[in-house]
């Protein structure tokens, strides 16, 4: 564990004790995130999450091998699969559609890379019996690149891809202005140079999102921009062809912990989020539910 990390928790937790008990139950009230289950330090740095025919699925980020995990309804690996020929760069998000899983290698902590990869399978084959599968391969680049030689301070940071009315959109992680980026990307164009289609003032760096095609609202999470890891954020925004700003909410959310991937319950109609957990010293790999009001 790093020292400083670790001082630098303590104070926060200790500083939260302090606060008084009216913003305690303000706070509850608005993002309180019911931990549900731990999981396997398999996937200690869950990045991405989707959901299909009974299991959730998810991946790591940067470092791991190419795979994509399988967790079945008592939170536990079921499977794991790896993407023949796929490299994991910084794998951050995963989309869905009925006949697509999509995985985005979009990483790009210090604006290195001006192209990213979105590989594409099939759920057909994940259901198979194999523990490898061949993906189709997206490759995009970024058409307002710019090579900033800014260290993380940068504007062209991703880690929240999800499918929208059969688009993929792409939603930027701003260190620079705590604004986000939207490019819209064809799903299904194997080479393509996008450009952003909008931008959004979130304050905050944004870390996964997922969108309900029947409520048709989108989910954005996110943190702040602290020392160390800021208070970690949702905003719930209405879709009608584009995101209806005047119409969003944002919610803390609780416990503190480096939430970073999201996805709707399936099963919930709309009414609910399941989000998960990197490994911190804040909180173990961890599920939580989070049930959004009216």
């Amino acid at each position: 564990m790093d020292i400083k990390w670790a001082i630098t928790c303590c104070a926060f937790l200790l500083a939260g004790c302090a606060a008084t008990e009216e913003q305690q139950l303000f706070e509850k009230k608005q993002g309180d995130i019911e931990v549900i289950s731990q999981l396997s330090d398999q996937v200690r740095e869950t990045s991405g999450l989707a959901y299909y025919e009974g299991l959730m699925w998810t991946i790591n980020d940067g470092g791991d091998e190419p795979a994509i995990y399988a967790i079945n309804d008592g939170y536990e690996i079921e499977k794991r699969i790896l993407l023949e020929g796929a490299k994991n760069i910084d794998w951050e998000s995963l989309a869905q559609d009925h006949e697509y899983l999509y995985i985005a290698d979009c990483g790009n902590n210090r604006a290195t890379r001006s192209t990213i990869t979105i590989y594409k399978v099939s759920w057909l084959s994940l259901y198979n019996q194999s523990s490898v599968v061949v993906p189709e391969v997206l490759t995009v680049t970024y058409s307002d690149f710019a090579d900033t030689k800014v260290g993380k301070n940068h504007n062209f940071d991703c880690e929240a891809v999800t499918i929208v009315d059969g688009e993929l959109w792409l939603f930027t992680k701003n260190r620079a202005d705590l604004k986000t980026k939207l490019y819209r990307l064809n799903a299904s164009e194997p080479r393509q140079m996008i450009k952003p289609s909008a931008q959004y003032d979130v304050d905050g760096l944004i870390t996964a999102a997922d969108y309900d095609p029947k409520t048709k609202q989108l989910a954005l999470l996110g943190y702040g921009k602290n020392v160390i890891f800021g208070q970690s954020f949702v905003w719930i925004i209405p879709v009608n062809g584009t995101p209806d700003w005047e119409r969003s909410k944002r919610l803390k959310l609780n416990p503190y912990a480096q939430w970073e991937a999201i996805m709707w319950d399936p099963l919930s109609g709309g009414s609910e989020l399941i989000l998960t957990s990197e490994k911190s010293p804040l909180l173990d790999v961890s599920v939580g539910r989070l049930r959004i009001s009216e």
